[in-house]
């Protein structure tokens, strides 16, 4: 994959403008290689495919930034590490979460050993739920704003919101009666 200079100058400007047909282009050119990448550092070709995916929607929200001082592919290719990066870190988040408890959904007493508490947290959402554990993993492990999840669940926002809000109470109400036991 080659673009020229002044192909590429253009094509930058038709996305900024916004044209559809310089977006199919874009990522007809630029997909492939970054999927090869990708597959390089992340073993699942769905989550590669996703992390693609987002790649081009970072890369198109960032466009204005972009002042040409390198290729767009080398820009793309930062932008692709960051998302990777990301991946990884969020992967890691989950896995920790035995050892760090959600700690404002946890009772206002002070933690006594961490490793009991996260015991208890992983008790608690185990008895929850798929649903609302995966709403609360996604608010508090992965950092999703609501807007987000909403979006990924083809929901309003205040209908997340209320699926927080009921998520929230029933994790406090099991978490109490786990103290309690």
């Amino acid at each position: 994959m080659h673009i020229l200079i002044k192909d590429e100058q253009k094509l930058v400007e038709q996305l900024r403008q916004g044209k559809n047909q310089a977006v199919k282009t874009w990522f007809k050119l630029f997909s492939p290689y970054l999927l090869a990448i990708t597959l390089k550092k992340v073993s699942s070709h769905q989550d590669a495919e996703e992390l693609v995916q987002e790649t081009f929607i970072n890369c198109l929200r960032q466009l204005p930034l972009f002042e040409g001082r390198s290729r767009l592919k080398t820009w793309m290719v930062s932008i692709l590490h960051h998302e990777i990066a990301d991946f990884y870190r969020k992967k890691y988040a989950k896995k920790t979460l035995q050892t760090i408890p959600l700690v404002n959904l946890i009772l206002t007493q002070p933690i006594k050993d961490a490793s009991e508490t996260s015991q208890k947290v992983r008790q608690v959402l185990s008895n929850m739920s798929q649903r609302k554990r995966e709403l609360l993993l996604m608010k508090y492990v992965d950092k999703k704003q609501v807007k987000e999840i909403a979006h990924y669940w083809q929901k309003t926002a205040k209908s997340v919101e209320a699926e927080l809000f009921r998520a929230r109470e029933e994790f406090r109400l099991l978490y109490a009666q786990l103290e309690r036991a």
